[in-house]
């Protein structure tokens, strides 16, 4: 498709609209890969039933969008500033909240498992909530109450209330949940699979990820794209952007090799990250959104972070045990100030988190 548009504009062939052919043309349908004038948008496009959410962009844009791509920029982040130490060897989820509020989970060992809710002082994380279960992963509404799922061979999600009260909303039973999210509309997004071996993914697995409502009442199901294929293997992570396009990493086999797939709500696959070719393996875990909707990745097998934009281009890749001497990046998070939030995995000691900067060009 971009292809197409920049053959168009060396050869200097005039555009004209799909609808009318007349060559005042200034907007492009993403989904249906065709040029628009002003009129024939509005009193054709906008008007068919199957083309209301698609994605609607200025030809200005996409002429833009198709320069010559520069270099990738090797630095996502730019500087440590704050650094703190916990006393759990892996941090596997990490979520922030306004107030300076952090919220992480380590599940390496039963004996260790513990979720921590804390407040992020000047030289340590003041705890103001532990629990003791093993979790393998979390979600926070606005409510400030805690959704969280265990380890444990069950069906349930369950929410942690401000109350300290645990309740179970979801019961996903046959399916089993992996993985949770809360998006900017505040509604709960599970990742799930079958019962059974989660490799190899055959034609009977089936692997959903799941949007419900403020009642807990099933609202989308994501399960296959717009032709019938499965859209993923494994849904362990899930992340929404400002336009609630969900990013999933996705672990393709046992191998824990992965990748990352974005999907709209209606099931249009948006694109797929398999990690940079130069890089042996590549299997992300923590995701996070910056506020111009670029995607970073952390990349703990490669001491890497990825950055992604939109529409799935590599923007920048970071090596940073090199500089940082940030090993086993694993889960992320945004703060409301604009820090990059960095929980690693240290396995031999206590993890960290490293409070960071982005790059102002990627933000």
């Amino acid at each position: 498709m971009a292809s197409k548009s920049v053959s168009l504009r060396k050869a200097q062939v005039p555009l004209s609209c799909h609808f009318c052919n007349e060559q005042a043309v200034h907007w492009k349908c993403e989904e249906c890969d065709v040029f628009m004038c002003k009129p024939c948008k509005e009193k054709i496009h906008q008007r068919l039933k199957s083309a209301q959410d698609h994605e609607i962009v200025c030809v200005a844009a996409v002429f833009k969008d198709n320069r010559p791509k520069r270099e990738v920029e090797s630095e996502v982040i730019t500087s440590v500033f704050n650094t703190y130490t916990t006393t759990v060897p892996v941090i596997n989820s990490l979520l922030c909240s306004g107030d300076y509020l952090v919220y992480f989970v380590q599940n390496k060992t039963e004996e260790n498992a513990v979720f921590v809710k804390g407040k992020m002082l000047k030289s340590s994380i003041r705890i103001l909530q532990t629990l003791q279960k093993r979790i393998f992963d979390i979600a926070v509404n606005e409510e400030g109450e805690i959704y969280f799922k265990e380890m444990i061979d069950n069906n349930c999600v369950c929410i942690l209330t401000n109350s300290g009260e645990i309740k179970t909303v979801v019961n996903t039973s046959p399916m089993r949940p992996l993985s949770l999210h809360v998006n900017k509309d505040n509604s709960l997004i599970v990742g799930l699979k079958e019962q059974g071996p989660s490799f190899p993914v055959t034609d009977f697995s089936v692997r959903q990820v799941i949007i419900f409502d403020n009642e807990y009442k099933r609202k989308v199901t994501l399960e296959t794209d717009t032709k019938g294929r499965k859209l993923f293997s494994y849904p362990a992570r899930i992340e929404t952007d400002s336009k609630n396009i969900l990013y999933v990493a996705d672990r393709m086999r046992a191998d824990l090799s992965g990748r990352i797939v974005a999907v709209d709500v209606n099931g249009r696959l948006k694109f797929t990250y398999n990690g940079n070719p130069n890089l042996q393996t590549f299997l992300p875990h923590g995701i996070t959104i910056t506020s111009s909707d670029n995607i970073i990745l952390s990349d703990a097998k490669n001491n890497a972070l990825h950055i992604l934009n939109p529409r799935g281009e590599l923007l920048g890749l970071h090596f940073v045990d090199k500089e940082y001497k940030i090993e086993r990046p694993h889960s992320l998070c945004i703060d409301n100030e604009g820090y990059l939030l960095i929980g690693n995995a240290q396995f031999d000691g206590d993890a960290k988190i490293y409070v960071t900067t982005i790059a102002e060009n990627l933000m």
